[in-house]
């Protein structure tokens, strides 16, 4: 039996997601695909857990290392190998794959190790995705990131929707994508709904935050940087090589409060309503719904913010939390390709890290 060696870098609330699906699955696998999937190596901030031998991490281990950073104190057993003295002779023991669910683009340089010593890498993680152009751990990123390559990345737009993987068969099958629209984040999804409902903006960041739709600092999400990172992967995936300085992003962050307490912040968050809440009322006058969405066209590239979307369309008609994708092409021009589901939450984009492993595994097995 084939044994596949999986390294995970990062595991917090979707890091811990795939440990826990890996560890639950991993007979089923077996039995269905004839691999054996063992965790070799758990990788934070805090140091990386090394199995010295060829079975992986022990399960006692995994759940340890999982619940011990849901409690609070997210340490590893910290061995004296660090995982980039590590990672070559996991590689050479077996077929390998790291699946990057951190967050930031510190983690960059060892997916990029990780491809040249010939494994495979999947990512929920956007910013290594997102690097400037000029870096040239970018190229070496998304040589790797056509359909065909070593590289997976599905749960980077819309957790476990499959979004890149419908644009990558539009791709490969000579389709041409005229215009790429979507509502990629469940916290803005959440969010403008209530607002639509009538409640004022800074309510329903506060209801929202209350809910987990939100990062603990809501600035993180009402930037906008999380949508444009998701559209320029989704424009660098049909060939359009922009940096997020290209994006025209509107921000729902005033200039004065992005270095204030979280505290203060939400607080001072209510001088927003009115302007918000008039563009809401006029949305709701004119058959149309508010919603922060991201665009793609030919002509004016990738553009972020609030846009009035027409009710009698899908992406109009979203309420709550989900993710919709609408991919207009030649083939699919007048009743565009649509993608639609929930857009976040650990469990799904953990499945969608997984689905992406085990169409790499099954690709090593052959």
């Amino acid at each position: 039996m084939k044994r596949i060696s999986l390294v995970q870098v990062g595991f917090g609330t979707v890091g811990g997601a795939v440990i826990e699906q890996v560890v639950r699955q991993r007979r089923m696998w077996r039995d269905r695909f004839g691999f054996d999937v063992s965790i070799a190596a758990v990788a934070g901030r805090s140091g990386a857990s090394i199995s010295k031998g060829a079975t992986g991490l022990d399960e006692a281990t995994l759940r340890a290392l999982v619940e011990g950073r849901r409690q609070g104190s997210g340490s590893v057993h910290s061995t004296h190998e660090s995982l980039v003295e590590a990672l070559p002779r996991i590689v050479s023991e077996s077929p390998t794959i790291l699946l990057d669910a951190a967050a930031g683009d510190q983690t960059a340089g060892i997916d990029v190790q990780a491809l040249e010593l010939g494994a495979g890498v999947v990512l929920s993680n956007k910013a290594p995705l997102a690097l400037p152009v000029s870096d040239p751990r970018t190229s070496a990123l998304w040589v790797e990131a056509r359909s065909t390559g070593r590289l997976r990345y599905e749960a980077t737009c819309g957790a476990g929707l499959p979004v890149i993987s419908t644009l990558h068969s539009l791709l490969d099958t000579g389709d041409e994508v005229l215009e790429i629209t979507g509502a990629l984040s469940g916290t803005f999804g959440a969010i403008f709904s209530t607002v639509g409902a009538g409640a004022p903006f800074s309510r329903a960041v506060r209801d929202a935050r209350a809910q987990g739709y939100t990062e603990p600092d809501p600035r993180d999400d009402l930037s906008g940087l999380d949508v444009a990172r998701k559209g320029l992967i989704l424009a660098r995936t049909i060939g359009r090589m922009i940096d997020v300085d290209d994006i025209e992003v509107q921000s729902l962050v005033p200039a004065h409060l992005r270095e204030v307490s979280i505290d203060n912040f939400l607080e001072q968050l209510s001088e927003l309503d009115a302007e918000i809440g008039d563009q809401a009322e006029e949305s709701r006058a004119t058959g149309t719904s508010l919603k922060y969405i991201m665009n793609w066209s030919t002509d004016r590239g990738v553009t972020v913010g609030m846009r009035q979307v027409p009710r009698s369309t899908v992406l109009g008609a979203l309420q709550g939390p989900e993710n919709i994708v609408s991919l207009r092409t030649h083939r699919y021009d007048q009743y565009p390709c649509v993608v639609s589901g929930p857009g976040a939450g650990a469990a799904v984009t953990a499945a969608g890290m997984i689905a992406d492993m085990l169409s790499l595994a099954n690709r090593f097995v052959r």
